[in-house]
């Protein structure tokens, strides 16, 4: 059984020559107690013309924040998307009373160990070293709860694949025949786990922030060494691997051109238009893999990573041809 409910509030109007605002929104969505999302969109347009030349632009943006209400279970969390993320231990999405659903569960980092002087400084309230058995360029992590050691329980929140904010941008230009369109979308807030590092394969492929490791004191506070035989196990479910998954996509870029009628009805065609266009023309974004566009690739896990085969370039040519 499901039920929703769905309050909202919209408006559009009208401002002189061709400014409109349309679809101005908040709703909050429950789905049997589990989640509420709450939603503000606003959406602007103009359009006109000067001369020959007209012109429509339309953008929209939107802000998204969803929070779990009632799992249902008496643990009061969950784990979502899939056992496990490549041979990354300790990590998976999680849905929690009370926090964002399908958030990064990891560890929380605090640098790299420097020199050895770095490693006995870290210690307990009873004096006694939290990582004994690190050495300097492993990882510094985070002793969550507070109990002077580093276990499961010291895994938190570190980072969530749902964007804060989502935008798009249409441009339509008109001139004497000539058409061009141009579609722009994006998202602000993301975060992406980046889950195609295998650590258990030492021949494999590296990513290339790997050649940002650490090789000696002062060389990297991010990325820790790379040996045979980790003992520390410093490549275990971190926010090491959470990166930056805004990005700006012109999605869609096509030109046209549309024949005169006076040329064509001799051909009795009413109408003959040319074009080209090109899909993912570039994309602008922090994150080094190959698409920062993630869906959840496994169960309801958003952001993560498994080495998502990206969307491609596409051109295309064509004729539109009315008789």
């Amino acid at each position: 059984h499901k039920t929703f409910t769905n309050n909202q509030f919209g408006t559009g109007c009208k401002f002189g020559n061709g400014l409109s605002v349309g679809r101005v929104n908040t709703f909050d969505l429950y789905h049997l107690k589990l989640c509420r999302c709450s939603v503000f969109e606003i959406e602007l347009g103009y359009k006109g013309h000067i001369g020959d030349f007209s012109y429509n632009v339309k953008g929209n943006v939107a802000y998204i924040k969803n929070t779990v209400e009632n799992l249902g279970n008496s643990e009061g969390f969950m784990q979502i998307g899939g056992s496990s993320v490549q041979s990354i231990s300790g990590f998976y999405a999680r849905a929690e009373n009370g926090m964002p659903y399908g958030y990064f569960y990891g560890y929380k980092t605090n640098g790299i160990f420097q020199n050895m002087s770095e490693v006995q400084a870290y210690t307990n309230a009873k004096g006694e070293m939290i990582l004994p058995n690190a050495v300097p360029g492993d990882v510094r992590f985070v002793d969550v709860n507070g109990d002077g050691e580093i276990t499961a329980d010291d895994r938190t929140n570190i980072g969530n694949g749902h964007p804060d904010w989502t935008f798009g941008l249409n441009v339509n230009l008109d001139w004497k025949g000539f058409d061009l369109g141009l579609f722009l979308q994006g998202v602000q807030g993301a975060d992406i786990f980046d889950g195609t590092y295998r650590s258990d394969v030492y021949s494999g492929n590296y990513p290339k922030w790997m050649l940002g490791r650490w090789t000696g004191e002062g060389t990297s506070n991010k990325y820790p060494r790379l040996a045979l035989g980790d003992k520390s196990n410093n490549w275990k479910g971190s926010d090491i691997y959470v990166c930056d998954g805004s990005y700006m996509r012109i999605k869609n870029l096509s030109v046209g051109y549309t024949f005169p009628t006076k040329w064509t009805k001799k051909a009795f065609i009413s109408r003959l238009r040319v074009y080209g266009m090109v899909d993912n023309l570039v994309t602008w974004t922090k994150y080094w893999g190959f698409d920062p566009e993630i869906s959840s690739g496994s169960g309801n896990a958003q952001g993560i990573d498994r080495g998502v085969y990206p969307q491609p370039r596409t051109w295309t040519v064509g004729v539109n041809v009315s008789f």
